[in-house]
């Protein structure tokens, strides 16, 4: 049951004791109003009786004295008393009157025996006015006889009786208005006490049943705000039925659940967002170490192209130096010195060149011109190329698997790939050079492939940096800049192609370039 339900029970049952209490409280005071206002009219006409009593027998003693001794004034007194009787005979008529308005028909008696009254009244009245008027002498034995008999028998006898009557009548329905207003006060009194116990009962009853009603889920309310407050939002309040405090408990579980669901995605929001941060962080240290690596590159890039551009310069101007010193040369003698000058300045030229194209695909501006061409045609001619440079002991073979590999690319700059990566495997590989044109998915690959010493892990990972070059460079070869790979890697790159070298100590090196049949050549200018 809903404590709604159980506060409206109690206090229906409180406010119908509240309202039968002031009902019996009204219907009592009514009745005592009513038997105290009947009380007292009994006693006010048992009081006129008592007065017309006594008027009457003073009248009557009046004209018996009047009869006997004569009349000393003249009929004043009993005029005055007649008024007297007339006036408690009106007064007992109209109490009368009010008596049977308030109680009904039952008081009719009382008007009648007034009458009887009244009548006997003028009886007597009229005896003794006969008596007066027969003529017969004061001190006769009739006269007094007559008198004695009206006094003694008429009036002693039926007027008394009726008066007697009457009193008794008056007294006995004056003590009855008592005892019913005794009767009310008690009915008032037992009923108020009832009323009070019943109110003391149902007030008890309803704070005991509200109290243990309330007790345990406001403990358990309490206990689960506590626990919440001490961060448990896994913890659940104990739902035993359907009242409004079970239902605040099912609301405040609700919340929480809530609190802990919006806990939960604030703690996975911060953790992604922990996440996101480190990972920028992470970006941003990448980007600075990128900073800082493109800034030594830069500050590699100006000494190794110094260092480069030096000795070609140094030849040149050594060279000028030497043709004019001394005397007259022959024509063969300053030819002999042009053309180691013009060999000088060509070298000089290719850096530059090499240089030049990759600050341009770094910068997305590399020059191609794209056409349809035979991948294997320009693979047989650089082979062919590769074979005229001198280096007779060393044998280059070439595979295809392919008879037809039409891509679309600039020749000039692929079959400069190709040169460069078979000069690099002529003069640092083994004795066997093989030459490799494979179908690749979306395109070609050619691999030129050597049994020299190889590279290194480290040696590598900066293969394609500009001015690199490995130990096996170094110890054989002084005439290389270090700008072969990242030259090709720059032009396959720009026609969306990729270059890869793969190689272990002593098992030489695989130079591997892939080309797309119909390339996307967004850096193409």
């Amino acid at each position: 049951m809903r404590y709604l339900t159980k506060l409206t029970l109690s206090f229906s049952v409180l406010l119908t004791i509240a309202l039968v209490s002031a009902f019996l409280a009204f219907w009592s005071a009514r009745s005592a109003e009513y038997h105290l206002e009947r009380s007292h009219l009994a006693h006010r006409v048992h009081e006129q009786y008592l007065s017309l009593s006594s008027h009457t027998y003073q009248l009557f003693k009046q004209f018996g004295d009047a009869m006997l001794i004569g009349d000393r004034d003249q009929g004043t007194g009993e005029a005055r008393l007649l008024g007297e009787i007339r006036n408690d005979i009106t007064q007992l008529r109209s109490l009368i009157a009010e008596e049977v308005k308030m109680v009904g028909d039952e008081e009719v008696e009382e008007l009648q025996l007034l009458s009887r009254i009244e009548w006997q009244i003028q009886y007597l009245l009229r005896e003794f006015s006969r008596l007066q008027e027969s003529g017969a002498a004061p001190e006769s034995l009739a006269y007094k006889t007559q008198l004695s008999e009206i006094l003694d028998e008429k009036i002693d006898a039926d007027f008394q009786i009726l008066i007697a009557e009457a009193l008794v009548g008056e007294q006995a329905e004056v003590d009855e208005t008592e005892v019913e207003l005794r009767a009310a006060i008690a009915l008032f009194q037992n009923s108020a006490v009832i009323a009070g116990l019943m109110a003391a009962i149902t007030a008890l009853f309803g704070i005991v049943l509200l109290r243990r009603g309330l007790t345990r889920p406001l403990q358990r309310l309490l206990e689960g705000a506590e626990a919440v407050g001490h961060g448990e939002l896994d913890h659940r309040i104990e739902v035993s039925g359907g009242t409004e405090l079970d239902r605040v408990a099912e609301a405040f579980n609700q919340m929480i659940a809530k609190v802990a669901e919006r806990q939960d995605s604030l703690s996975a929001s911060r953790d992604a967002l922990e996440l996101e941060v480190s990972r920028r962080t992470a970006q941003l240290e990448k980007l600075l170490q990128t900073l800082r690596q493109t800034e030594a590159n830069r500050k590699r890039l100006l000494a190794d192209v110094s260092h480069e551009l030096r000795t070609p310069l140094t030849i040149i101007r050594g060279e000028a130096d030497v043709a004019l010193r001394g005397g007259d040369r022959d024509a063969g003698e300053y030819r002999e010195v042009l053309l180691r000058t013009r060999e000088a300045a060509d070298h000089t030229a290719r850096i530059v060149d090499d240089l030049l194209f990759v600050a341009r695909q770094e910068n997305g501006e590399i020059r191609i011109n794209p056409q349809a061409v035979d991948l294997e045609e320009l693979v047989r001619r650089a082979v062919a190329a590769g074979r005229a440079l001198g280096e007779t002991d060393k044998d280059v073979t070439l595979e295809t698997a392919v008879t037809s590999a039409k891509v679309r690319a600039d020749p000039r700059r692929i079959q400069q790939v190709i040169t460069i990566l078979l000069e690099n495997a002529l003069r640092y590989g083994g004795e066997e050079i093989k030459v490799r044109l494979d179908q690749a998915p979306g395109g070609f690959a050619v691999t030129v492939i050597d049994d020299g010493p190889g590279l290194t892990e480290e040696e590598r990972e900066h293969v394609f940096e500009r001015f690199f070059r490995g130990s096996n460079a170094a110890l054989r070869y002084d005439g290389g800049a270090g700008l072969g790979l990242p030259v090709a890697k720059a032009i396959v790159e720009a026609h969306g192609g990729h270059i890869a070298l793969t190689s272990e100590p002593g098992k030489g090196v695989q130079a591997r370039f892939t080309l797309p049949a119909r390339p996307r050549l967004a850096a193409a200018s």
